[in-house]
């Protein structure tokens, strides 16, 4: 069996890997649920996870607020979520750690379904800062998760093959677009327990479980 090479670029999603946003909107859109009288079943919560704001609010009118405009729910939630973001968003335990570690080796890119006015807001207001070769947002595509195309297009402007790449991510739909997108992906328990992740590779706990040279040694045959 002939040896592959290291893999080059490290491809992230953002909400629930690289940050704990999933935990916030999680919290933020249950109190918002309340304040419109409605009474989301658990098992639909999953619905809501690894989605664009525009499919967010399409599927909140939809499926509960048919007679509210998608532009009045929008301004609701949006102010309330900003000032919550500025009091709690931070890094997912012991990623900036493992970042240091394997940035020098790998290209970066973040990949995550919120708008670019969002992450650019983000980067401005909160502490989290943009340390990444490369941001795609759902501005930059037509399809966005569970689609291949923001992998594949991440992976195109970095100048790479999707072999060349490994994707983590969280959610159901993050992992499904990262398989479908060829790549080798890695899922965090953050979000989803482990059997819910078993589509993926590789599922961790912990960026701890992680260093340079088990990432170089994913690949070791074909």
């Amino acid at each position: 069996m002939k040896q592959k090479n290291k893999k080059k670029a490290l491809l992230f999603d953002f909400d629930g890997v690289v940050v704990n946003s999933e935990e916030i909107y999680e919290e933020y859109t249950r109190d918002m649920f309340i304040q419109y009288g409605i009474h989301l079943p658990s098992s639909e919560w999953s619905l809501f996870k690894g989605i664009s704001r525009d499919v967010f609010f399409r599927l909140v009118k939809s499926r509960y607020l048919p007679d509210i405009t998608i532009q009045e729910l929008e301004e609701d939630w949006q102010v309330g979520l900003r000032e919550k973001m500025k009091q709690k968003l931070a890094y997912t335990p012991s990623f900036m750690n493992f970042y240091r570690q394997v940035s020098p080796h790998f290209e970066t890119a973040l990949l995550t379904s919120s708008r670019r006015d969002m992450i650019d807001w983000i980067f401005l207001n909160t502490k989290i800062q943009n340390t990444f070769s490369l941001i795609i947002t759902s501005d930059d595509v037509r399809n966005t998760k569970p689609d291949a195309e923001p992998y594949l297009k991440a992976c195109e402007m970095l100048g790479f093959c999707i072999g060349d790449c490994i994707v983590i991510e969280d959610s159901l739909r993050g992992v499904a677009s990262g398989k479908n997108s060829g790549a080798f992906v890695i899922a965090i328990t953050t979000t989803h327990n482990r059997n819910e992740l078993k589509a993926a590779d590789m599922v961790i706990d912990s960026w701890d479980e992680l260093s340079v040279e088990k990432l170089w040694n994913l690949n070791i045959q074909e």
